[in-house]
């Protein structure tokens, strides 16, 4: 972990909440935040440890996930530069429920709770876009919850392969920073079963995987199995 800082005024990786804001409010942020860079694999925020952040990433990945009670995890989400993490819990006390790990090579600004409390009480349309990323997030979870409770493992890989195309890696094909583990923790089951999908899926065609490389070939067929689960 390293932690350096620039102004927030001639930053170049703003989200679209923070564009929202003046240059006065832009400094008042900046006075309330601190710059941390992380080595894949470092441990960002511990489940049980006070919210005090939150957290934007401006560079890098990081997951989101659960630490259970019989030592094993799993992945709530995974985010990409750009992304706010921490949202839910403004405006109340509350000890995290969850842990950050990075996946990669990430740098993050760590904003003051009641700092960032304080912008959305003083500017409407940095609230609007606020609300408009916990929309994005809420709707989200809804899919994962239905992907989680009612569909097979090949529904749950296939799920897992267009959002982190679509969303996460906004590329196909794309460079595949999680571990098989990691794949197996968002996905909701064994390392096993996914090396099985895997196997499956570029057999039939439906994706290639060379090394990290992951290629969707037949985007009709995966989105015919995300959807009959």
């Amino acid at each position: 972990m390293v932690e350096s800082k620039k102004s927030c005024l001639l930053c170049n990786n703003k989200s679209e909440c923070f564009r929202q804001l003046s240059d006065s409010q832009l400094d008042f942020a900046n006075s309330n935040r601190a710059e941390i860079s992380y080595h894949k694999g470092e441990m960002i925020a511990k489940q049980g440890n006070f919210y005090t952040h939150i957290l934007y990433l401006q560079s890098g990945m990081v997951k989101v996930y659960k630490e259970l009670p019989d030592s094993s995890n799993l992945i709530l989400s995974i985010f990409g530069t750009g992304s706010l993490i921490g949202l839910p819990f403004l405006f109340k006390n509350q000890i995290l429920d969850y842990s950050v790990a990075a996946l990669e090579d990430t740098t993050i600004c760590a904003i003051d709770r009641h700092a960032f409390e304080k912008l959305i009480h003083e500017n409407g349309e940095f609230a609007v876009e606020v609300v408009n990323q916990l929309n994005q997030c809420t709707l989200y979870n809804y899919d994962r919850l239905v992907s989680l409770t009612h569909k097979q493992i090949n529904g749950r890989f296939a799920d897992t392969l267009l959002y982190l195309s679509r969303v996460v890696y906004k590329a196909n094909p794309f460079n595949l920073t999680l571990s098989r583990k990691d794949l197996a923790e968002y996905t909701g089951v064994s390392v096993m079963s996914v090396i099985r999908a895997i196997k499956e899926f570029k057999n039939d065609g439906v994706i290639d995987i060379s090394g990290n490389r992951v290629e969707i070939l037949n985007l009709n067929q995966l989105e015919r199995i995300s959807k009959t689960g």
